[in-house]
């Protein structure tokens, strides 16, 4: 069953001026809405408005996803860490992935309702006490390392299949900075793979590459996109924009127009 991942309702997008007033629509689980149109009208302003990077100047926002990982984010300016190489920008994503923080708020949970339980036990004062203080910190040593170990292992596996998915292997201990455009683009984009948010928000994530490379980054996409995850898009190509999205919107007179609708 789809579910409503966003919702605008009245949304008015700008700064001291409004660029784009009254948008009003919903995104469902596994759609993609592309926004064309040319620079300057608004496009970046209300994706950087639904990421909460920028207020609304009137209406409502609805975000529907987990509050830790659920939202990713690819800027137009990629905010990727130039200096450090491809696999450690990815693994930023596979960081704050939703999965990730939940898995390591159970270790937490885990660890400290077996301390809190030796700790109880010391108020008996029974022969067995003390040993039960030992096990229970034997316990949650041992299960700490265990589970931070098999988290370690997941992030791994899941960074070098994000790095596969847009074909950057070969360049896995490359520093950002001496990759080309389009290579960073790849990086950015496997980076909210890893993450594996339930809403993304892209910004001209295909720009820069060749149609080769175009091809691979949404083909990567679509197996998050068929997972259930939801991706607003800002593209300036409508050709690009038709091979991955369920609908284009255009922005003229300042009011957003739903111009195709494409079968799923």
């Amino acid at each position: 069953m789809n579910q409503t991942l966003l919702e605008l309702q009245g949304l008015e997008v700008g700064y001291s001026e409004p660029l784009i007033h009254d948008i009003n629509l919903s995104i469902q689980s596994g759609e993609v809405i592309a926004i064309v149109g040319p620079s300057g009208i608004g496009k970046t302003t209300l994706l950087r408005t639904i990421a909460g990077l920028v207020r609304p100047l009137d209406g409502s926002i609805k975000i529907n996803v987990e509050k830790r990982g659920g939202l990713g984010y690819i800027p137009q300016k990629l905010g990727l860490v130039r200096h450090a190489s491809v696999e450690h920008n990815i693994a930023l994503g596979a960081i704050s992935s939703s999965k990730s923080m939940e898995k390591l708020s159970q270790i937490r949970t885990a660890s400290i309702a077996v301390f809190v339980f030796s700790i109880l036990g010391t108020f008996f004062q029974t022969p067995l006490s003390g040993v039960l203080i030992l096990l229970s910190g034997l316990i949650i040593l041992a299960s700490t390392v265990l589970s931070q170990w098999t988290l370690h292992q997941e992030k791994q596996t899941t960074v070098w299949d994000s790095m596969k998915a847009v074909k950057l292997t070969e360049k896995r201990y490359e520093p950002v900075r001496r990759l080309s455009g389009g290579q960073q683009r790849r990086v950015a984009t496997a980076r909210t793979l890893a993450q594996s948010p339930s809403l993304i928000v892209a910004d001209e994530f295909l720009s820069e590459l060749d149609d080769t490379n175009v091809d691979i980054v949404i083909e990567a996409m679509m197996q998050l996109i068929k997972s259930g995850s939801s991706l607003v898009m800002v593209e300036h190509n409508i050709r690009r924009a038709q091979k991955l999205a369920n609908k284009i919107w255009t922005v003229e007179d300042g009011k957003l127009h739903e111009e195709v609708i494409k079968d799923a």
